[in-house]
C-alpha cells in the first residue's frame, strides 16, 4: 500500500504524553456511504450529526469529555450562510495554550467556559457541502477552501477556534462573519490540485511568510501627531512632514526655520517630556512618530512609553546615547519602529530602502531555536527563495532534533549552493559565537525564542545594517537592554510580526502549486478526529518535531509518524481509508 511502503513508519507512536486512554485496536469502519470518489466530490449524504472536541474549562481534563469528543447535531443553514465539511486540520501551539489557559486566555475575553465552551482548531482545509440560496453564484457544493482565522467583523475581533466555533469537527457553518467581515470574505478557493494538509497548513505557513512585510510603519504617518525634542545644529529635516500638528519641543533655531517651511501646524512646548505630549495631544492613543534628537537614554525610553501603535520612534545625532531599555514586546505585538543614523538627512532614515525585511540574499541568517515546526518553516521558505542566504546557522537546544535538522536541511542546502550549520548552544556554548564571529556577523536572525535572556544575546551577533526578526514574541513591557549607538550608528533593525492575512495565505498556495514551496514537507505525523486530543499532548510534550494534522474523515485512527508527506501519500491513505 502506497503511503505504508513510501511514507510510513511507526503504527503507532508510545512516547510519554499519549492519554492513558487506550486507542481502539482497529479503526471504526468508514460510513457505508462514504468512498474517495464520493469524498472528493463531495457527493455523499451528510449526516445529521458529527463529532466535536469542545474546551469546557481550564486544563487537558477540561478538553472533550472523557478523552473523548461530543456528538452533536449538524448545522443547519439559512439563505446567507455554507455548510463546509472539515477535511484536514492542522494543530498549533496555541490550541495547547488556550487549553492551558483555559478563561485566562486572552480571546477568551474572560467568559465562563463551564457554561459556553469552545470548540478549537483554525488551521482549515474545507470543502463546500451545502449552499444558502443567497451564495449560489459565488459558491457551489465541492468547491475547496482554505480559511483566514483572524476574522474582524464591526471592528471587533472574531477569531475561528476562539471567538467562532472552530474546526475541531467534522463540519461548520460559514456565516456573516467569516463570508462578510470588514476585510471581506475570509475564506479563498483553492485548486483541487493542492492536498487537503497543504491548504490546512497554508494558515501557519502564512505567518512565516508576513515576517517578511512590514508590519511596521516606514514612513511619518500622514495626519499623525509628530514630537521632535531636542537640538541638532547639523541636521536637515529634507522630507515633507505630513503630520496634522507637530509638537516641537527645546529645538535649534535651525530645525525651528526648517519647520516654518512645512505646511503643519507646530506647537512650541519647551520643557515638555513624551509623556506630557502624548497626555495634551495624543488623543488617548499616544504619538505617532517622535524624532529626539542627541537623546540620552532615559529620553529614548519614556519616548517608548508614550508611542501610538505602530507609531516610530527616530534617533538622530553624533553622539552616544549609551544603552536603554527596548520594549521588544511592543516591537513584536504593537509594531513599533525604533531607526536611527548619525547622518544629516531625515529622508535617509525611512522608506523600504532604508528599513529592509526580507532576508538579505547571500547573506548570513541565524534560526535561533529552528527545531520545531516554525523554525523548519523558516529554514525551508529561506532555502526555496529564488536569491537564498548563502549561510543558514540553525540552533537548536538538544541533540536530537538539531541531528534531524542538520539530516534533513543540509543535503538541500548544499542543492542550492548555501553553507549550512546545525548547533546546540546548550552542548557547546561557545559555537555560536565563535562561528558568527567567523562569518563576520549575522545580517538576519529570526528569533523562534520567547526569552528575554536569549534575546539580549542576539544584538552582540548582528553586523552593521543586521535585522533581528522577533518571530517568537514577549509580552509588551519586556525589555532588553540596548546599545543605541546600534541604532544610530550601525543602522540596525529590530521587527516582529504576529499573525498573518488572506493574502499572505495566497501567496503561500501560489507557492506550493507552483512547486516553488514543499508546505507539506514539515508534517511530522497524521490522524483522525478521535486523535485531536492526542495530537495536542504530543504538542505539549514535543514529541514530534514537524507538525500534526488531522483528517476528521479517518475517524479514530491513531497519530501515525510520517515523513515527506505529500499529496500522494494523502491520497493513497484516504483511499486505503475510504475505499474505492
Amino acid at each position: 500500500m502506497l503511503w505504508r511502503d513510501s511514507w510510513y513508519r511507526t503504527k503507532r507512536d508510545s512516547s510519554p504524553g499519549s492519554p492513558s486512554r487506550s486507542m481502539a485496536a482497529s479503526w471504526p469502519a468508514p460510513d457505508a456511504r462514504m468512498s474517495y470518489q464520493a469524498y472528493i466530490t463531495a457527493s455523499q449524504p451528510t449526516p445529521r450529526t458529527m463529532r466535536s472536541w469542545y474546551l469546557s474549562g481550564r486544563g487537558m481534563d477540561s478538553f472533550g469529555t472523557d478523552d473523548q469528543p461530543i456528538r452533536e447535531a449538524v448545522p443547519v443553514i439559512g439563505a446567507d450562510k455554507l455548510l463546509a465539511r472539515v477535511d484536514a486540520i492542522g494543530i498549533c501551539a496555541s490550541d495547547a495554550k488556550m487549553i492551558r489557559l483555559g478563561d485566562g486566555y486572552p480571546l477568551f475575553q474572560g467568559r465562563d467556559l463551564a457554561t459556553s465552551p469552545q470548540r478549537l482548531g483554525h488551521e482549515l482545509a474545507l470543502t463546500v457541502v451545502r449552499v444558502g440560496a443567497d451564495l449560489a453564484c459565488q459558491y457551489r457544493v465541492g468547491q475547496r477552501l482554505g480559511v483566514q482565522p483572524d476574522v474582524y467583523y464591526r471592528g471587533q475581533r472574531s477569531a475561528i477556534g476562539s471567538i467562532i466555533a472552530g474546526g475541531f469537527t467534522e463540519y461548520m457553518a460559514l456565516g456573516e462573519r467569516i463570508l462578510r467581515g470588514d476585510g471581506g470574505s475570509y475564506v479563498l478557493p483553492v485548486a483541487d490540485s493542492l492536498s487537503y494538509a497543504e491548504v490546512a497548513l497554508s494558515e501557519p505557513w502564512a505567518c512565516v511568510e508576513a515576517a517578511f512585510r512590514p508590519f511596521r510603519r516606514l514612513n511619518l504617518r500622514s495626519g499623525g501627531l509628530l514630537w521632535i525634542s531636542g537640538r541638532s545644529e547639523g541636521f536637515d529635516l529634507d522630507m515633507w512632514l505630513p503630520a496634522r500638528l507637530v509638537v516641537a519641543s527645546d529645538i535649534s533655531a535651525r530645525t525651528r526655520q526648517q519647520l516654518a517651511q512645512q505646511g503643519a501646524p507646530v506647537v512650541s512646548a519647551d520643557g515638555w517630556n513624551a509623556a506630557q505630549v502624548a497626555q495634551r495631544y495624543g488623543q488617548g492613543v499616544g504619538i505617532d512618530d517622535i524624532i529626539l534628537f542627541e537623546p540620552i537614554a532615559r529620553q529614548i525610553e519614556a519616548a517608548q512609553v508614550a508611542l501610538a501603535r505602530r507609531a516610530a520612534l527616530t534617533i538622530v545625532g553624533q553622539s552616544s546615547s549609551g544603552f536603554a531599555k527596548v520594549d521588544i514586546g511592543r516591537i513584536h505585538y504593537d509594531f513599533i519602529n525604533i531607526v536611527g543614523t548619525a547622518q544629516s538627512s531625515l529622508a535617509a532614515v525611512y522608506g523600504e530602502a532604508a528599513n529592509r525585511s526580507g532576508l538579505l540574499p547571500g547573506g548570513v541568517a541565524l534560526v535561533h531555536g529552528a527545531g520545531g515546526p516554525m523554525g523548519q518553516m523558516h529554514i525551508l521558505r529561506a532555502l526555496s527563495l529564488e536569491q537564498p542566504p548563502g549561510v543558514i546557522i540553525a540552533t537548536n537546544r538538544g541533540l536530537g532534533r538539531l541531528r534531524a535538522l542538520a539530516a534533513r536541511f543540509a543535503p538541500l542546502a548544499s542543492q542550492r549552493g548555501v553553507e549550512f550549520h546545525a548547533i546546540s548552544p546548550h552542548e557547546t556554548p561557545v559555537r555560536l559565537e565563535a562561528t558568527v564571529k567567523s562569518l563576520g556577523g549575522c545580517d538576519d536572525i529570526l528569533m523562534m525564542i520567547p526569552s528575554l535572556a536569549e534575546t539580549q544575546r542576539m544584538p552582540d551577533l548582528l553586523r552593521a545594517g543586521g535585522l533581528l526578526n522577533l518571530f517568537a514574541g514577549v509580552p509588551p513591557g519586556q525589555t532588553i537592554r540596548l546599545d543605541m549607538d546600534c541604532i544610530r550608528r550601525d543602522c540596525m533593525r529590530i521587527i516582529g510580526s504576529s499573525g498573518s492575512s488572506l493574502a499572505d495565505q495566497a501567496t503561500v498556495l501560489e507557492k506550493t502549486a507552483a512547486g516553488q514551496l514543499d508546505s507539506a514537507g514539515i508534517v511530522s505525523a497524521v490522524g483522525g478526529l478521535g486523535a485531536v486530543k492526542d495530537a495536542l499532548l504530543a504538542v505539549n510534550a514535543r514529541r514530534f518535531a514537524g507538525k500534526i494534522v488531522i483528517y476528521p474523515a479517518l475517524g479514530d485512527m491513531p497519530l501515525q509518524t510520517v515523513s515527506n508527506w505529500s499529496k500522494a501519500a494523502e491520497t493513497a491513505l484516504l483511499r486505503e481509508r475510504l475505499g474505492e
